[in-house]
């Protein structure tokens, strides 16, 4: 009999306005004010009650999914879901809680914190979005994460070091990525190795299952993905999107939920990445395909050339990537230096520390503020700087076929504050480095 494992990667990107902070009207989100509360009402709610309904449409069970699901949430989406949807931010929580306290071992992960590719990132920017997301975690489920979801699965050798130099035992990576592809067999995890002789664990997740929710219409019927899980052997291993499960798929949260019970019945075990790391180490080593991703079969182009997925011209996003990349540069040439004279300290090390002044600011303070006690203003701009400048290499920019769509508007307005801060903080006038819209289409 298999064991089964139902990951969900729960991902919204900053909406937020970097001017005001709240999230403008869009209205391709209607009747809802923005995407974010559309999806939460199809999805993340419903997830956490989802109706079982009997032959004459009475219901006979609820099942709360979450409790269930293995998943990791963005840490950009929590923030928002704390201000504007606490009792799904604590309903999420609440589930890893009762979930660790059965098995010893939660289901939630971390997740990179803006939804960079990090194999794309700077040295440094990848070693902050890494802590910037574990710190974010352990404040709001109260424990430090086994595993972190690189955005995208995008991983290289760097990026593995750098998730095992932060304490992660595991990441979640598609069968493709591994050193034999789709030909890896997927009922068990790997060993990673790293060149100073570690090694990190990956689970290459099912191709077929995760692509029968995904596009396939498995959700369709939720006791007929169940009994399809069930036929397989060892680790039965899905990922999709989380949003799958509701906002992708209509309904998508009964389905899961009829599959939750029906696994049950048939005496299935349903575990989280962390139960059967503990319970079946492993032991085979097997390197991966760097770097690649879960959503570009060409490695990660999608973010960084014009590699043909998603549009039939992408001459645009190395522009972008380029652009961005050299704003970053002249950006953090001039404010690091800075960053360590206000601070005192190493100016990389105070920025990772950073995100422990936003949770506070949040409502979650952790007690290591790197700001208190100190009545620096002038210290606080200069981290907002590389706090927006961070913001935009969201993925997201990069992902869709038009420049001019939401998502690549949105982190250029990022890129846009950033510029501004720096000026308001006394340094030059970076306007000529900003990419464009038009630009970009040129």
């Amino acid at each position: 009999m298999p064991s089964v494992c139902i990951h969900g990667h729960f991902y919204q990107p900053p909406r937020e306005s970097p001017w005001t902070g709240q999230i403008e009207r869009q209205p391709s989100a209607a009747p809802f004010w923005d995407w974010n509360q559309r999806i939460t009402a199809e999805c993340y709610r419903p997830l956490l009650d989802a109706p079982i309904v009997g032959p004459h449409g009475e219901v006979v069970e609820r099942v709360n999914c979450w409790e269930h699901l293995a998943y990791d949430v963005g840490p950009t989406l929590l923030r928002w879901m704390w201000d504007e949807a606490r009792d799904v931010h604590d309903g999420i929580v609440a589930a890893d809680r009762a979930a660790t306290a059965r098995s010893g071992h939660g289901p939630a992960i971390a997740q990179g914190y803006h939804h960079a590719i990090l194999p794309l990132c700077s040295e440094e920017d990848r070693r902050t979005e890494i802590r910037w997301g574990l710190a974010d975690f352990e404040a709001r489920f109260g424990r430090k994460a086994e595993g972190l979801w690189c955005p995208e699965t995008a991983v290289d050798t760097p990026t593995l070091v750098a998730l095992a130099d932060e304490g992660v035992k595991f990441t979640i990576l598609a069968p493709h990525q591994s050193a034999q592809g789709e030909d890896v067999e997927t009922d068990h995890p790997r060993l990673v190795p790293l060149p100073d002789g570690r090694h990190i664990a990956a689970f290459f997740y099912d191709g077929r299952p995760s692509r029968g929710v995904a596009f396939d219409r498995w959700l369709d019927n939720g006791e007929g993905m169940a009994h399809r899980l069930a036929s397989g052997t060892g680790l039965v291993h899905l990922a999709t999107d989380g949003e799958s499960y509701g906002h992708h798929h209509r309904h998508g949260d009964m389905a899961l939920a009829y599959c939750i019970r029906t696994l049950r019945e048939l005496g299935v075990p349903v575990v989280s990445h962390g139960t059967w790391l503990a319970q079946h180490p492993p032991t085979e080593v097997m390197g991966i395909r760097e770097p690649t991703s879960w959503s570009c079969s060409h490695g990660v182009g999608r973010w960084s050339r014009d590699c043909g997925c998603g549009t039939e011209d992408g001459r645009w996003r190395p522009k972008l990537r380029d652009g961005l990349n050299a704003l970053r540069d002249a950006i953090d040439e001039w404010s690091m230096p800075r960053i360590a004279a206000a601070s005192g300290e190493d100016p990389w090390a105070f920025r990772d520390q950073y995100i422990h002044t936003l949770l506070r600011d949040s409502g979650l303070d952790t007690g290591q503020d790197p700001l208190a006690g100190r009545e620096d203003e002038a210290l606080r701009l200069l981290l907002e700087v590389q706090n927006h400048r961070l913001m935009m290499f969201t993925s997201c920019g990069w992902f869709f076929a038009d420049p001019g769509g939401l998502e690549t508007t949105q982190i250029l307005r990022y890129a846009q504050r950033a510029v501004e801060l720096v000026t308001e903080a006394g340094g030059p006038d970076l306007t000529e480095l900003l990419p464009t819209v038009a630009g970009l289409r040129e």
